[in-house]
């Protein structure tokens, strides 16, 4: 992937974000199934992934190899990440707004 400001246009085939991730089908199908990624399509012949969905797959992946998690583990580790970041958002900007008063 190239420097360029990530899309999120849903032009990915599964096939490219297999080969791109190094992960088979099987991997991607659970990454879906589990929630990770919202794509669009009635089966996986027809899914169409952004790189941003691109992105969240490899980091499932990682955290899936480097801490022995199962696909399910990886998606609540990456949605607990997020909600901490989120919190930490809200977090600062509330100070920011108590050290205004």
């Amino acid at each position: 992937m190239n420097d360029d400001l990530l899309k999120d246009q849903e032009t990915l085939t599964l096939r490219e974000v297999c080969e791109h991730c190094s992960l088979d089908q099987e991997a991607v199908v659970a990454y879906v199934q589990e929630g990770l990624v919202d794509v669009k399509g009635n089966n996986s012949g027809s899914w169409r992934f952004s790189e941003i969905h691109m992105i969240h797959i490899q980091k499932a992946s990682r955290l899936e190899r480097d801490l022995r998690l199962n696909p399910a583990g990886s998606v609540l580790v990456l949605e607990l990440m997020n909600e901490i970041d989120r919190l930490k958002k809200q977090l600062k900007f509330l100070q920011r707004q108590d050290n205004k008063d």
